[in-house]
């Protein structure tokens, strides 16, 4: 097997015994000294995804001719991932607003449907959020946003998840309307504040981090 990490064949000798995981994790030790990470894969040019990729790395890694990998920077991908929570954030704002209309005009089954797909991405942006504070190794009990911790401005988003699902079971949809056309609007703008200081930390750490190969 040869292995290739960003287009450029890695010296090293390939594992001839051994899982294609525990070949990864030993380039991923590798790279850590040089602050990259690995984000992808191909198998002799398919990329490895989903139920494929855990089935590939149970595999012998001899069991492929060419494995590419590919890595990246923990600042380049917490800007990606902030660039992409920023625009769900924005799309599920509106869905949102149109969600409270829709309950507010008695459109409650169309209504529901729908909030679920925003709770969803509700979910996924604080999961962004709370990874990318990993990447950067910052701690959101000592970091503060709008006079208040980090740690506490991501709990205020969850007390609101909390009121809109007690006001679901509860079947209140004028106090749902209520909910997510307030009180979703300032959540909304912290996690906008929130990504906007990750993006700029992610760019402080790039500017501070000369780039090294393993």
């Amino acid at each position: 097997m040869q292995l290739f990490l960003d287009d450029k064949v890695i010296d090293q000798p390939a594992p001839e015994v051994g899982t294609l995981d525990e070949a990864l994790r030993q380039v991923q030790s590798d790279l850590a000294a040089a602050r990259r990470i690995l984000v992808a894969f191909a198998c002799d040019g398919e990329e490895m995804v989903g139920a494929a990729m855990v089935e590939a790395l149970r595999k012998p890694a001899s069991s492929y001719e060419r494995v590419d990998l590919f890595s990246s920077t923990p600042a380049d991908l917490v800007r990606e991932t902030m660039d992409h929570a920023s625009t769900s954030l924005d799309q599920t704002e509106i869905a949102t607003q149109e969600v409270a209309q829709m309950l507010i005009q008695g459109r409650s089954t169309e209504a529901i449907a729908q909030l679920g797909d925003c709770l969803r991405v509700w979910q996924q942006v604080h999961d962004a959020v709370s990874k990318s504070l990993s990447l950067l190794e910052i701690d959101p009990a000592q970091a503060t946003i709008r006079d208040e911790s980090m740690e506490a401005a991501l709990i205020r988003p969850k007390e609101v998840l909390v009121q809109i699902k007690q006001a679901l079971l509860a079947q209140d949809h004028v106090l749902l309307a209520d909910l997510l056309q307030y009180e979703f609007a300032e959540v909304a703008e912290l996690w906008r504040q929130l990504i906007a200081r990750l993006s700029q930390a992610a760019d402080d750490l790039q500017a501070a981090s000369p780039q090294r190969s393993i």
